[in-house]
């Protein structure tokens, strides 16, 4: 293979695809990728297990490129092998080419031209190649490395959103409802009956709503998503359960949330996970600024998660090639001209952050003499 610097965007994302990097099986792709990157000379490189870090620049203000390396396990009812790229139609197969190494690919690619071209930033930009995303947290690599790294301040999270800027995701809270009733053979007893007392409290949920909004991800939405209950055909049910996935918004907080369904339902509350936060970030900001300037497309909002929950304290644009609906299907591909917008886009993102903060602090500065 040809240094790094010296291929193309497509063939980069061929040789990611190869990698079969299941979450907790990232370690193979991020050797060879800290070797090829490491032979450049271009950056200051840290690994924090299989996290990778690539820093052009120094100082602040600092700008965080982040996407990961992890992909879910192929379907069963793919065509051919996941883990051999296929270019077919102008578009590039195989696990992982949407989600999310089309953006790995793109982001690195960027960096590396602006290296190469000279370009010094007015503080910092870097890469980071984390582990895990896919894993619904568990391990997750972005959340270990807030612990190992200072605060960014900004970000840009490597998604397929067909290059749009995202200004707000969703989060998820996962609530578990319990009732009980009273045990006992179904032919006599005559007590509490627990599917009863939680089917009284799903009609209840029916009616609760919460009237706050957000622009770009509209409000919260509540869908009970299992149920449980009873032990047998004849015994009368003593305990039943439902779990609830709940996707929030920023203007709604988790515990206005559970107070409020703790107070309306006449049953047991309990949070099963409220890890994954909503996010947002004002339009105004300098990231969101340089995203849609460079774009050219509106802001919009996602109801699905990513490692952006991991820097809700940062102001974040989620931004990348290709079309989340190809995510994690039988035969996930990215479209070639995705691919190759993508790299400039990023490269100008960069480039329009620093030179709109540089704007800000000259404007600053004029105000104050």
């Amino acid at each position: 293979m040809q240094k790094i610097t010296d291929i193309p965007v497509t063939e980069l994302l061929f040789e990611l695809i190869r990698f079969p990097s299941l979450s907790t099986q990232e370690a193979d792709l991020a050797d060879w990728l800290e070797e090829k990157v490491s032979e450049t000379g271009l950056f200051q490189t840290e690994r924090h297990g299989d996290n990778l870090i690539f820093h052009l620049g120094s100082g602040r203000p600092w700008l965080l490129l982040n996407s990961h390396s992890d992909v879910v396990p192929p379907s069963a009812r793919h065509a051919g092998a996941p883990f051999e790229p296929v270019l077919k139609n102008g578009r590039i197969y195989g696990r992982g080419s949407t989600d999310a190494k089309g953006s790995v690919s793109c982001m690195l690619m960027a960096l590396m031209n602006l290296a190469r071209s000279g370009y010094e930033p007015p503080g910092r930009v870097s890469f980071a190649l984390t582990v895990c995303e896919e894993s619904a947290g568990h391990n997750n690599g972005m959340a270990f490395l807030r612990s190992k790294i200072n605060k960014p301040d900004a970000a840009l999270v490597g998604e397929p959103t067909l290059l749009h800027p995202c200004a707000a995701q969703k989060g998820l809270l996962i609530l578990k409802l319990d009732a009980e009733g009273e045990a006992g053979h179904a032919a006599r007893v005559s007590g509490p009956n627990a599917i009863y007392e939680m089917s009284s409290a799903l009609e209840k949920l029916k009616t609760i709503r919460f009237q706050e909004e957000n622009p770009f991800i509209g409000s919260t939405r509540i869908t009970p998503t299992t149920i449980e209950g009873g032990t047998a055909k004849n015994a009368h049910p003593d305990s039943c359960s439902v779990f609830l996935d709940i996707r929030t918004i920023p203007e709604v907080p988790n515990d206005l949330i559970i107070d409020r369904l703790r107070a309306d339902l006449e049953v047991s509350v309990s949070v099963y996970s409220d890890r994954f936060v909503s996010t947002s970030t004002d339009p105004g900001h300098p990231v969101a600024r340089a995203a849609k300037d460079v774009t050219g497309f509106d802001f919009f909002g996602s109801p699905t998660t990513s490692d952006w929950v991991f820097l809700a304290d940062v102001p974040t644009i989620k931004i990348g090639p290709g079309d989340s609906r190809d995510s994690h299907t039988a035969n996930e591909s990215i479209d070639v001209h995705q691919l190759e917008a993508g790299v400039p886009a990023y490269e100008n993102i960069i480039r329009g952050y620093f030179e709109l903060i540089e704007s800000q602090q000259e404007r600053t500065n004029a105000d104050m003499k």
